[in-house]
């Protein structure tokens, strides 16, 4: 089933159960005019009728046989019992005395009116200030959404995020002032999110989307856009301003791990690293101790001495990073030596970036190894995010 066809059942079955509710409420009690409303909804799903009719009456669940059977009896139980007492009476009177007495599954039944029934149902889904997913219904989600990716060899992408010293919105604007910026925070998922994405506030000041179908690269694209309407936010409360930042970490199955549970905790991790790295970014997680993820990258590079006029030369590089460049050169360089690099990261396109050079290790009589790091590095660059895309594009792939 397609993610398209995936979320039509889904809104087909919300569509269902909304109706099965207005039927029971429409009469509720008189068991005759609830069945003529609930007659049009058995054309061509009578089983699942009958079974979400049941769990909404007495919220037993039952398969779908023994649904349609129960349901029957119930509806024979009902006339009997208004024939016996010389009135009307509803479907969930009947219910709960079939289940009683004639069928016993109840020992203590206790009513429920409908509406409140579905509030109840939708406050333990929807988190009650943001209407995103509650914690406990993501989860539910989550648990589905990997099973379908490991069995279907999908990527899979999961973003947390954390809003930046929310406390001090609370202590400066109070706390209804914090629920404003949180609502506000809720509605930039809701409006951004795709359909098949689930987006959740996990607890507090923290959120949660899971991105099915979707590799690293495309994850990290997700994930900027949605950091940077958070951090440009303004929210509008009793004449002042609030602006608040956020930061976020980024893990993608089976790239990073092929465990529900481990994404999680490498999301979790990620988020840590950019919270340590000066907040209000996104962070990518790394099996490597080092912050910045470092790949292969062997291709021919320009290099120039900032400190003379001479002619850049060519040199083959090793490995890249988001905040540095390992490379093998003819020449030896002093450390602090600053070098203009011209780097081809894709085709027809030349990054022009400064490096300082940080390590010089002689490994053959005419080559070294040369590392630098870059002068430039800042996470909101155009240069920096240039090279980290090209690093997520290639681990995604």
């Amino acid at each position: 089933m397609t993610q398209h066809d995936k979320a039509g059942s889904s809104e087909a079955k919300q569509h269902l159960q909304q109706n099965i509710l207005h039927a029971l409420s429409s009469a509720p009690g008189d068991s005759t005019e609830q069945c003529r409303c609930l007659l049009p909804f058995f054309d061509g799903t009578q089983k699942d009728t009958c079974k979400r009719i049941l769990h909404n009456l007495v919220q037993l669940t039952f398969t779908q046989d023994n649904a349609c059977k129960y349901w029957n009896a119930i509806v024979k139980h009902a006339d009997t019992m208004q024939s016996s007492l010389n009135r009307k009476i509803g479907l969930a009177t009947a219910a709960c005395d079939y289940f009683s007495t004639v069928q016993p599954y109840l020992n203590n039944p206790k009513l429920i009116e409908f509406n409140r029934y579905e509030e109840t149902l939708k406050s333990a889904h929807q988190d009650y200030l943001t209407g995103l997913l509650s914690r406990g219904a993501f989860q539910s989600s989550f648990d589905q959404e990997m099973s379908r990716a490991k069995r279907h060899k999908h990527n899979t992408t999961l973003i947390f995020f954390d809003l930046d010293n929310f406390k001090e919105v609370n202590d400066s604007y109070g706390h209804l002032a914090g629920d404003e910026v949180l609502k506000q925070v809720g509605e930039i998922f809701l409006n951004s999110k795709r359909k098949e994405d689930f987006a959740c506030r996990f607890g507090g000041d923290e959120f949660v989307i899971l991105l099915p179908e979707t590799n690293k690269f495309m994850g990290l694209l997700v994930g900027n856009k949605l950091l940077d309407q958070i951090n440009t936010l303004v929210t509008h409360y009793e004449g002042e301003e609030i602006s608040v930042t956020c930061s976020g970490g980024l893990a993608s199955f089976p790239l990073d791990s092929r465990d529900g549970q481990e994404l999680l905790l490498c999301a979790d991790r990620a988020l840590y690293q950019a919270k340590s790295r000066g907040k209000h970014v996104l962070n990518l997680f790394s099996e490597e101790k080092r912050i910045f993820t470092r790949i292969n990258f062997e291709q021919d590079i320009t290099i120039r001495p900032l400190e003379n006029d001479k002619q850049g030369e060519t040199s083959k590089s090793k490995n890249i990073s988001e905040c540095g460049i390992l490379i093998s050169s003819d020449n030896s360089y002093h450390i602090g030596t600053l070098l203009e690099l011209k780097i081809p990261i894709q085709e027809n396109s030349i990054l022009t970036i400064t490096g300082s050079v940080v390590r010089v290790e002689q490994f053959d009589t005419d080559l070294y190894d040369i590392g630098l790091s870059f002068l430039q590095h800042d996470s909101s660059s155009d240069t920096t995010r240039a090279i980290a895309d090209y690093i997520i594009q290639q681990l995604a792939y």
